[in-house]
């Protein structure tokens, strides 16, 4: 970590220009208050507090490199009471040398030199507290920052570490039974067998080639469900019918990578598994301002049918991964009438965009 008065030419200058100030002040005070000629009130002036702007820069090292934390405090200031005494003495020393050798012929300002002494030892201390000082404030605020860098960093990995986990949460039994499927058309249907297996490649290439990426376009997530649904379709035949109404201004905004995915799976579950009759998957798209992508996905359902077995993973995954993503806790709402079941998601074109709080359970 570079001395902070050096950081960069603003700190520099005023660094300087501080301790101009200070000689000048000093100066001033040795000519009308001390009694001294000017000339000698300047050099008196400029060669102390010069040698202690060039001692404070190198204090910066005394404490850059102390372990603050294995130090106690009676040990911090035992230390720096021994620096600060070496300090003031190296100090004091050589401008009592450079001034005593500048000015001999003058035996009034030689006796002045040797009589303040003391007050110049208290001030020298005031100067080193305060640059001590200083060095420990930015030492402390640039620790901070590093602090603040590495659990936002952190923060960071353990969020994306969480949406890759949810991500991958693809159910295995759509795999089991596609392969299924797919192992009953090759002897009967061998070219829809064919036809099933591109579909499936074409599923699973998308999402792990980019299971790392964590939004991509409307239109690639929806090629990618309209894989599933024709794949799924093979197995339920007529039961299964889907349609997709979505505005082309709407394909290039971006959605959160596989968020359909289990939406889909939750519509096909508690409609089409239940029903005898042809069920419907509808999914709509609308723009709003280019500020929110409002996507409704809506199904029939047989209210008569006995409820399947489940704990909601699928919704309660995609409410997670909207929050973590966006950092909304109302991007996902359920509506369900007396054979409709709809699903809401709004996804935020905007990050600061604030989406309505609106939710009703399942």
């Amino acid at each position: 970590m570079k001395n902070p008065f050096l950081i960069n030419r603003t700190y520099t200058l005023t660094y300087i220009t501080a301790w101009m100030l200070i000689a000048g002040i000093h100066a001033v005070v040795l000519w009308l208050a001390g009694g001294l000629e000017l000339r000698m009130a300047v050099s008196d002036s400029a060669t102390f507090n010069i040698l202690f702007a060039g001692i404070a820069l190198g204090l910066w090292y005394s404490i850059r490199y102390y372990d603050l934390n294995k130090a106690g405090m009676l040990d911090r200031l035992l230390n720096h009471l021994l620096i600060s005494m070496f300090v003031l003495g190296v100090w004091l020393g050589l401008g009592f040398i450079i001034l005593n050798n500048l000015w001999t012929d003058q035996t009034l300002y030689q006796k002045f030199l040797v009589s303040s002494l003391p007050w110049r030892g208290i001030a020298g201390f005031f100067y080193y507290s305060l640059i001590i000082m200083i060095y420990y404030l930015y030492i402390n605020s640039e620790d901070r920052k590093t602090r603040i860098s590495k659990e936002s960093t952190l923060r960071l990995q353990v969020k994306e570490a969480e949406i890759d986990r949810l991500k991958a949460q693809i159910n295995p039994h759509f795999l089991f039974n596609s392969l299924n499927s797919v192992s009953s058309l090759i002897t009967s249907q061998p070219e829809q067998a064919r036809e099933m297996l591109v579909r499936l490649s074409g599923f699973l290439r998308y999402a792990l080639e980019n299971r790392h990426n964590n939004l991509t376009s409307l239109s690639a997530e929806i090629e990618n469900i309209r894989y599933y649904l024709e794949i799924e379709k093979v197995r339920f035949g007529k039961r299964l019918q889907f349609d997709f109404i979505v505005p082309e201004e709407c394909l290039t905004m971006t959605i959160p990578h596989m968020i359909l995915q289990p939406l889909v799976e939750n519509s096909i579950k508690h409609g089409v598994y239940e029903s005898t009759e042809p069920v419907k998957i509808e999914l709509r798209a609308s723009c709003n301002q280019s500020e929110n992508l409002l996507i409704e996905l809506t199904n029939d359902f047989d209210p008569e049918a006995p409820p399947r077995k489940g704990k909601g993973i699928g919704l309660i995954n995609t409410q997670n991964r909207l929050f973590l993503a966006y950092n909304c806790e109302n991007c996902l709402e359920v509506q369900r009438t007396e054979n409709r079941f709809t699903i809401k998601l709004t996804i935020p074109q905007n990050p600061n965009h604030e989406t309505p709080a609106q939710s009703t359970d399942h």
